[in-house]
């Protein structure tokens, strides 16, 4: 009986509890959580307010993308536009789906931002774009003011390279100024030996803005490292590379903290031309002889009616064609790297040919990595 009633008493005090908890205000932590959030747009001057509604009402979806707005919210916010008209007021955008308090804020606080400021960020952008091709990165402005560069490739008993002149405007296409192979005619030369050689071969490699070489295979621990022979093949390869490169980046100034030597990615020349089966590179030959059939590579030159986009083609002129066509087979591969690597350095970081990035980049997860 004793049991009964305490278990009675305790049920009326649950339902007694129960009761007074659904008559009480919501819980006090939602309230100090929407007292977080910011209830209103920040106080502007008159000025920059005028300021971030020219902005938005006169630049396109598009153009606000230079800001801090995703592609989304730019769409609605011109959709917006077009169906209500200009924006008049700060609060409008607020009618917009996708613009809270939150969001609103830091876009207008991007739209009152410098334009040096906009401008260092869409460098950065830039570089970054360029930043899987070669090593170092190069910034934006550097690369607007290059105007020639050499492409250099290295083997174990030659050197050869290409030069490269780039056009003022997009109508007219690249020069090939500079076209050269030296033999270094020995695979096991003393170091002394080998660096006077390679001096003399970097006095002949003509001046530039840039010098571009392909990336070197990094060394790899290998329990079958293969013969004497083939170590002492790399270990040469490695020493020209070296002191071509100190050769060539000690032609800038001593003051200037930038470099003007590049290294293209492994395999991106074969892959921008089609030259890679497997991890084996074919010929260049045919590649090369296509582009010296162009138009502007012949000698009487046809009347042109309207512009074309050749800034991304080269011209042979005549004396290095023909000096191409009588050299050794072997001398014309060797030729046809330098000015290829040359060609997509060109195309891929200078000009940034759309076309060619993105050729290189449908089939980057194809192609073998540059530790291979």
């Amino acid at each position: 009986m004793l049991s009964f009633n305490i278990r009675r008493a305790l049920r009326a005090l649950t339902t007694n509890y129960v009761r007074q908890i659904s008559n009480q205000p919501p819980a006090l932590h939602g309230i100090v959580k929407d007292a977080e959030q910011p209830m209103e747009l920040p106080p502007y001057t008159e000025e920059q307010r005028q300021q971030i509604l020219d902005a938005i009402n006169e630049n396109s979806a598009e153009q606000l993308l230079s800001y801090d707005i995703t592609k989304s919210r730019a769409i609605k916010l011109q959709t917006w536009k077009a169906r209500n008209g200009p924006m008049s007021e700060l609060s409008d955008i607020l009618h917009v789906e996708g613009f809270g308090l939150k969001v609103a804020t830091k876009f207008y606080k991007s739209l009152l931002e410098p334009v040096v400021n906009r401008a260092i960020s869409e460098k950065a952008q830039k570089t970054s774009r360029t930043a899987a091709f070669i090593t170092p990165t190069m910034d934006e402005q550097q690369r607007q003011l290059i105007m020639s560069s050499v492409g250099v490739r290295i083997g174990v008993t030659s050197v050869s390279w290409a030069r490269l002149e780039l056009p003022e405007s997009t109508s007219s296409p690249c020069v090939l100024s500079h076209w050269q192979h030296h033999e270094i005619n020995d695979k096991k030369l003393h170091l002394a030996e080998l660096a006077r050689r390679c001096i003399y071969v970097a006095h002949q490699i003509p001046q530039a803005d840039c010098y571009v070489l392909e990336n070197p295979q990094m060394a790899q621990t290998n329990s079958n490292p293969g013969s004497i022979d083939q170590q002492n093949v790399n270990i040469q390869r490695a020493q020209v590379t070296a002191i071509l490169s100190y050769a060539l980046m000690a032609r800038t100034n001593p003051n200037e903290t930038k470099t003007n030597l590049y290294y293209l990615r492994r395999f991106l020349t074969a892959r921008l031309f089609n030259h890679l089966v497997g991890t084996e590179r074919v010929s260049s030959e045919d590649t090369i002889l296509s582009m010296m059939r162009t138009h502007f590579n012949m000698e009487e030159q046809p009347e042109q009616t309207e512009k074309l986009y050749l800034c991304n083609q080269v011209q042979f002129p005549s004396n290095l064609r023909n000096m191409y066509s009588k050299v050794e087979r072997y001398q014309r591969e060797l030729l046809g790297q330098a000015f290829l690597l040359n060609l997509a350095f060109v195309r891929l970081v200078l000009l940034q040919d759309a076309s060619s990035i993105a050729s290189v980049s449908r089939s980057s997860k194809k192609m073998p990595s540059d530790l291979e």
